[in-house]
């Protein structure tokens, strides 16, 4: 056999002088006693963990900061949002209780003086005085019924049933509540002061997610499916044909009349069942199985 050569003793005291020179950091450990007849256990964390925990803590921090002050931000936002829609609503609603110059539909208003006369600009409503007509809507979905009081010589709306009409006729499926056209008002006042019956609400106001049709009129507050007591809906339409409403739709099946107060004269039929309450509910010639538009529009 080879023999190895004799190794220096320097080179190895060198060596562990370098070794003992280093200076290691040592590594977290977590010792476990919990049980007398079991060995002490040890688990080793790396080396890294506590620089990876502290940037994981800034980085929350930063976040939680981002966050605090995004969420200010928009805050501030939607209470400028809310401010600026109250304020759309009241002067929406200032229109319907004073409304301008105009008709319903071009058809003369029944009273002595049109219910829609020229009040000027905007101004702060208050409580009408003079010769009052009334007239009471009730929801035939929950049962609900207001009545609503309007002055026939200037043509305001009551506030507070003016805010229960509204209410009323508020989206059943989302609650949210949009100004009445006062054409509206005013064509529900004469179909009710004509047949001398209250007017049954079928539906009203709906919110724009729940309609099919681009810019309905029920997502503006210028449309109404109704029914009077002891009137068939072939009676409630030929009453509405006469008054020249400006839309029509007759639904001898679901049982009701819409009626709009559009500038242009549009007629239609549906025999579809359950309009009133289903998605694909959305009232023109356009719309629903067994529609039909007449006379034109």
């Amino acid at each position: 056999m080879a023999k190895r050569p004799p190794t220096d003793p320097t080179i190895d005291l060198e060596r562990i002088r370098k070794q003992q020179g280093k200076t290691s950091r040592a590594r977290l450990r977590i010792m476990i006693a919990g049980d007398a007849n079991r060995p002490v256990r040890t688990i080793t964390l790396p080396r890294a963990l506590p620089t990876v925990v502290s940037v994981a803590a800034v980085m929350l921090i930063v976040a939680t900061v981002t966050l605090a002050c995004g969420s200010w931000k928009m805050s501030d936002a939607l209470s400028a949002l809310d401010r600026r829609v109250r304020a759309m609503v009241q002067a929406a609603d200032s229109v319907a209780l004073r409304p301008g110059d105009g008709e319903a539909g071009g058809t003369p208003s029944l009273a002595g003086s049109s219910l829609l006369v020229n009040q000027g600009p905007l101004a702060t409503t208050h409580g009408p005085s003079g010769e009052m007509g009334r007239f009471v809507v009730q929801s035939a979905n929950n049962g609900e019924e207001t009545t609503v009081s309007v002055n026939l010589q200037t043509g305001e709306v009551e506030a507070a049933g003016y805010r229960r009409l509204r209410h009323l006729m508020r989206c059943l499926r989302t609650g949210a509540e949009t100004p009445v056209d006062p054409r509206l008002i005013d064509l529900l006042y004469r179909i009710s002061r004509r047949t001398g019956q209250k007017i049954v609400l079928v539906s009203g106001f709906r919110a724009p997610m729940f309609s099919l049709a681009t810019l309905s009129y029920h997502t503006r507050g210028m449309a109404a499916d109704i029914r009077i007591p002891g009137m068939t809906p072939l009676m409630v339409r030929d009453l509405a044909e006469s008054m020249g409403v400006g839309g029509i739709g007759y639904y001898p099946v679901s049982g009701f009349v819409h009626v709009d107060v559009r500038e242009e004269h549009v007629r239609w039929i549906d025999y579809g069942k359950d309009r009133s309450d289903g998605e694909g509910a959305e009232h023109g010639p356009e719309r629903g199985e067994g529609a039909e538009a007449v006379n034109g529009g």
